[in-house]
């Protein structure tokens, strides 16, 4: 293995022969910064399309749709631009060391007191800035199966959504870099050029610094019955491998939805996009078409709970893209949703539609730490050296990643068949489906038991991931492997509780409602242990959950009191699926009961996929620019205009002035 040392000379002198050459210069970075976006003085009447979220799916549609000059986009984003904290957002090792998440760039949701978590309180952090949570998380690209993604294609029953075409859809969106052949002398990286993109806007490649303790991970990984996966993301997931990352190896930078779609771009007229803007709600026609369905003609925006609120026009759609808890919270705000909710909140009904906010998904997962008498990552970075400064070192992120499957979390003969049975009897049960399905709506249960036989069935294939593992060495002296519970059999819940659009949505996952999710955490937490023993001397004492935590129970009650945590992956609560299945939008994500409203962010998954959900994200935005592109709705133009003028708080000789100027078209 590298000494520290050579680790050292090797990464300054990527940082002497790539960073200092590439880097552009600081005034032009300022300048890309500033692209598209707008003041409020500057608002249009109206847009073809209005994206309510410029985050990493609503920033990818905006950058698609305005290819085409003709057609207009404005984007309004609640939270700010993000171009005072550029540098640790840019910065890759932001992410671990100086992180955005707890500042007002963050949403700082929390969760309410989940009861089989000891009453915990789950902080969920989701990006209140452009980029939205791909300008804070931790950078991995980890795809879904082929397995996984075709059992979507089957649930809503159209080939958009099955692996052939959402694979092409998420290499769409990058550009694949490979390690550089020094790394790959540190770190031995196994990948395959031909399951990434070439030419699309996402830079993707590999930090520009390896640490020792993980040359010896996929080994490890091996010895404990997780053979080394040589093409990940190409369909197949399960093995130990290393991940690429969202990172641009010309400059060592995290590459995310605003640098890679919005940044980079010429100057494009027809792109404005207005930051501290949250959606209040979207404006809906006062009839139905012919079809039965109301047209959002407008959609209205304030800066702050006491702020004016303003109104914007839209001619084609209004676009979703607020992630599972910004979209449903608006649909709920807009008289969209589960009658009870909001009849509860004061919200008048427009359209019933009782799979708003149901769903709620999240990967649950709990690290195991030990001492290590290497050196990591941390304690480079707290050295101070100007090595620890460096680009190249800060590019450094954790990448070692393993997924196994249902039998190598119960080894024993026939164990994972008899435990598969238990799940699968357990969807007979009706008092324990009553009580794990949080509306008891009938089309909601429907969709729940309709997925839970997906689950119970597809995903038992021991070709699918349960569990993955994520190691890390950020932490002075301190390695850790994390845990990740991929599919979990608990669903929960997000909701409004009133009409003011600034109070925060409510959200209650129900962790471990269902009794299957413990079990799998645990026998998890095994197998984290077998790989750490494979690590042989390089892993010392055990710190969390210690060794006096060996039994069944002794893990349980770990795993409720505080090891079990979330992995910020949210999903389900705009789901795809049929109507009378509980189902949010359609196989176009159009939102059922709405002529011109699309969802298009990871609420719409219909159940989690053992995977991170960026790079699937990703390529649901990209497909989605075609699926709008091809078969737009046009709103009437006098819809349109009494939108804006009815709904902005003008004086009443303003809005005659503004009638006479769009009536004499100047």
């Amino acid at each position: 293995m590298r000494t520290k040392l050579d680790i050292t000379l090797l990464s300054l002198a990527i940082a002497s022969s790539a960073v200092v050459a590439i880097t552009p210069a600081e005034s032009e970075l300022n300048n890309l910064y500033r692209r598209a976006l707008i003041s409020d003085s500057e608002v249009k009447e109206s847009y073809d399309y209005v994206i309510a979220g410029g985050g990493l799916a609503g920033l990818v549609l905006a950058s698609r749709l305005t290819e085409n000059p003709s057609l207009s986009v404005l984007v309004l984003e609640a939270g700010k631009s993000g171009d005072q904290v550029k540098d640790r957002i840019n910065e890759p090792a932001g992410a671990y060391y100086s992180s955005i998440v707890g500042t007002e760039y963050d949403w700082q949701h929390v969760t309410v007191p989940q009861p089989h978590l000891n009453n915990r309180v789950i902080s969920w952090p989701r990006g209140k800035i452009l980029g939205g949570s791909s300008a804070m998380n931790a950078m991995y690209l980890v795809r879904p199966s082929s397995i996984e993604m075709n059992a979507w294609q089957e649930i809503i029953g159209s080939p958009n959504w099955g692996w052939d075409q959402m694979y092409q859809y998420m290499k769409k969106a990058e550009n694949f870099t490979a390690p550089s052949p020094d790394i790959l002398e540190v770190v031995n990286i196994k990948y395959d050029a031909s399951t990434h993109g070439s030419g699309g806007p996402m830079q993707i490649s590999y930090p520009g610094v390896m640490i020792n303790l993980v040359s010896n991970w996929t080994r490890s990984c091996s010895i404990a019955g997780m053979p080394e996966q040589t093409s990940p993301n190409g369909g197949v997931t399960l093995g130990g491998f290393i991940t690429p990352s969202s990172i641009n190896p010309a400059n060592w930078t995290r590459s995310y939805s605003r640098s890679a779609y919005i940044d980079s771009l010429p100057p494009r007229p027809n792109l404005h996009i207005l930051p501290e803007s949250t959606v209040v709600r979207l404006v809906l026609s006062d009839k139905t078409d012919s079809s039965g369905n109301y047209a959002a003609k407008g959609v209205e925006y304030a800066s702050n709970a006491s702020s004016k609120r303003t109104q914007v026009g839209v001619k084609r759609e209004a676009i979703l893209a607020g992630g599972a808890l910004g979209s449903p919270k608006v649909l709920m705000l807009s008289g969209v949703g589960p009658k009870d909710v909001l009849n509860k909140a004061s919200v008048n009904v427009k359209v019933e539609l009782p799979g708003v906010g149901q769903r709620l998904q999240d990967h649950l997962t709990a690290p195991v730490v030990w001492q290590t008498p290497l050196e990591t990552a941390g304690n480079i970075h707290d050295s101070g050296s100007d090595f620890s400064k460096s680009a190249p070192f800060l590019s450094f992120i954790n990448d070692a990643v393993a997924f196994a499957n249902i039998s190598l979390l119960f080894p024993a003969a026939n164990s994972s068949a008899v435990f598969q049975k238990e799940i699968q009897t357990a969807l007979d049960n009706s008092t324990l489906v009553n009580s794990l399905v949080p509306s008891q709506d009938d089309s909601v249960k429907a969709g729940y038991k309709k997925i839970y036989q997906v689950a119970a069935g597809n995903f038992w294939n021991n070709g699918v991931a349960q569990l993955e593992m994520l190691m890390s060495v950020i932490s002075p002296g301190q390695v850790s492997i994390q845990s990740a519970m991929q599919h979990p059999y608990s669903i929960g819940r997000a909701w409004i509780n009133s009409t003011n659009p600034f109070d925060p949505i409510v959200i209650d996952p129900q962790y471990y409602s269902h009794p299957a999710d413990i079990v799998i955490m645990r026998q998890g937490i095994k197998l984290v242990r077998q790989v750490g023993i494979a690590y042989g001397t390089a892993f010392g004492q055990e710190i969390s959950p210690g060794p006096g935590v060996q039994t069944d129970d002794d893990i349980d009650a770990w795993l409720v009191r505080e090891g079990a945590n979330t992995q910020y992956h949210p999903t389900g609560t705009c789901t795809m699926l049929p109507k009378d299945e509980g189902g949010v939008v359609d196989k176009d994500l159009r939102v059922y009961g709405l002529a011109n409203v699309r969802v298009v962010d990871a609420s719409v998954f219909p159940f989690e996929f053992a995977a991170h959900l960026a790079s699937t994200t990703y390529g649901v935005a990209e497909q989605a620019a075609d699926l709008i592109k091809s078969n737009s709705y046009v709103v009437e133009a006098s819809s349109t205009a009494n939108a804006k003028l009815h709904g902005m708080p003008l004086s009443l000789a303003s809005a005659l002035v503004g009638a006479v100027v769009l009536y004499l078209g100047l």
